[in-house]
């Protein structure tokens, strides 16, 4: 049980990971209704066919939603911080609904007074 602990409790897969993750569900989810209908159809019945969908689903997501180690191989590298933005806040902006806050740099003239 302490193997499974980290990967529900991390949660951290990257950019590559989060796309991989996508493309494992679309394919994952597809091939088990292709299976679940292909069985449906041999054996004749309607509710074996949800069931055996039903079982891929829940596969899928047992690979799927444990942050496992491979999605998160590509390591990010963000740029420094820069001079400018060490001084700067972030405030509510009137002109711009859209967007919560804005990045106001602190530009008071001392020199004025």
């Amino acid at each position: 049980m302490s193997f499974f602990k980290p990967l529900f409790e991390s949660g951290r897969i990257d950019f590559k990971g989060q796309e991989l993750a996508g493309n494992m569900s679309n394919i994952f989810t597809v091939v088990s209704a292709l299976v679940a209908l292909a069985v449906g159809f041999s054996q004749n019945s309607l509710s074996l066919t949800f069931y055996t969908y039903a079982c891929g689903v829940l596969l899928t997501f047992l690979a799927i939603l444990p942050a496992w180690p491979f999605f998160n191989k590509t390591q990010i590298k963000w740029l420094p911080r820069t001079a400018a933005s060490a001084g700067a806040t972030l405030v509510d902006s009137p002109t711009q609904p859209w967007s919560r806050k804005t990045l106001v740099e602190d530009v008071s003239d001392d020199d004025d007074m």
